[in-house]
């Protein structure tokens, strides 16, 4: 600094105190950002005021899954916190504010669900409260918005808020006309019907709400389908952590899919489609915030491995078991113990050979790189043992890195001997 320069002034001392400057305040957070942030609060507070709502008249919890309303709740819950997170890194990020508006959407349907019959005195407390009419009317309506983000842009947009390319205009197209037409048609429609009309549920309702939500459903599920046509080329040409992401997606989304279709199938039908529906919100929270992405190849080979392995060893425990008894003469009740302990013996004995074959068998379908790594290791070694020319070896490590690791470049180098000079090493590969 010059002489008579006056340095830069980043405090002031005055009486004593030390006043801060500006530039080393916090800078304020961006409008954006607290508009998510108030958008996940007020989700996450209509779904837990909806809980509350039917503990008042008289559900349970337990209600509220046979009622397949314990989904939406859950749902607000979890996508409300991962949209306004996802909003603090990038405010531009599409599917981050879907989920918001898909949150929103299911925690008003399911608070206004609960607060219509208690408002319009349909409850067994007979009490009335302001706002009823009002809340079955939202209620005809609010949750088809969040079925279609749901359904229909989760997958399409997954993981980076983007679609896979351009020519998936229309489906995107479509999905919001899914949304937005019969959402406005059913607000419309049933504005002079709300009332005890549209706070009951099931067959009595009108029939413009069952016509108009079985269609939107069925439109919802056709333009789903499409975009996990999508979400397959997307992963076709992804990078390795947009494939990682997408593969946590599809881990957690498989199992909803089976475990949807025993939802009617009672008692525990219900309690099934909630398990799915936890197990695919895990597989995008996982993926979205890139969790320990690299595990889900471990995890999808154990998956296979010990699935064909239990379908496997069961089937030989229940051929076992029922060929003794016909041998023995009894089936069912009449089977003798010493068949069932003998199929048990059996398929004990069975297990670690037949681990074995189902993982390689596994390994060569669906990581062929990894199988064909392993015989060559296996090759190499068994050649270590006989081979002296130390030429030859380092030729022959130099392929077997190349071959299994796969390196950019691959070179050797080898410690100069004492009594010597360092014998030559092949050249680096590249």
């Amino acid at each position: 600094m010059a002489a008579g320069e006056t340095p830069p002034v980043t405090a002031m001392e005055r009486g004593g105190s030390r006043v801060a400057s500006t530039a080393q305040e916090a800078p304020p957070r961006p409008a954006l950002t607290r508009l998510a942030w108030a958008l996940c609060a007020l989700s996450v507070a209509l779904a837990l005021a909806a809980v509350a709502l039917a503990a008042v008249n008289g559900r349970s919890p337990a209600d509220l899954v046979t009622d397949h309303h314990a989904i939406g709740i859950l749902t607000a819950l979890v996508v409300a916190p991962i949209g306004a997170l996802i909003v603090v890194g990038d405010r531009r990020h599409l599917l981050a504010w879907l989920f918001l508006v898909e949150a929103l959407s299911l925690s008003v349907f399911n608070f206004t669900q609960q607060y219509a019959p208690l408002a319009l005195g349909l409850t067994s407390r007979q009490q009335s409260l302001p706002g009823g009419e009002l809340a079955s009317w939202v209620t005809s309506w609010a949750n088809l918005p969040g079925l279609v983000i749901g359904v229909v842009f989760l997958v399409l947009l997954f993981p980076d808020g983007r679609l896979p390319s351009r020519r998936w205009w229309p489906v995107a197209l479509g999905g919001a006309l899914a949304a937005i037409v019969p959402t406005v048609v059913m607000a419309v429609g049933t504005w002079p019907l709300r009332g005890p009309a549209l706070a009951t549920a099931g067959a009595d309702e009108p029939q413009l709400v069952l016509t108009v939500f079985w269609t939107t459903f069925g439109v919802t599920m056709a333009l789903g389908a499409v975009s996990v046509v999508a979400l397959v080329l997307r992963f076709r040409r992804a990078g390795a952590v947009q494939r990682q992401q997408i593969k946590w997606f599809a881990y957690g989304a498989a199992p909803s899919i089976p475990l949807g279709m025993f939802a009617q199938a009672r008692p525990f039908g219900p309690y099934l489609e909630l398990l799915g529906a936890a197990l695919q919100l895990a597989g995008v929270g996982i993926g979205i915030f890139r969790f320990r992405l690299w595990d889900i190849d471990r995890l999808i080979n154990r998956t296979l491995v010990y699935g064909l392995l239990t379908v496997l060893l069961g089937a030989v425990y229940a051929g076992l078991v029922l060929v003794l008894g016909l041998l023995s003469g009894g089936i069912g009740s009449g089977t003798p113990s010493w068949a069932v302990a003998g199929a048990t013996l059996a398929v004990a004995a069975l297990f670690q050979p037949a681990r074995r074959r189902v993982q390689q068998a596994v390994d060569l379908r669906f990581n062929r790189r990894k199988y064909d790594a392993a015989r060559t290791i296996d090759r190499f070694s068994a050649r270590l043992r006989d081979q002296v020319d130390l030429d030859t070896l380092s030729a022959e490590l130099l392929a077997v890195v190349d071959h299994t690791m796969r390196p950019t470049t691959t070179s050797l180098w080898l410690r100069p001997s004492a009594t010597g000079p360092a014998p030559a090493s092949p050249p680096a590969r590249t």
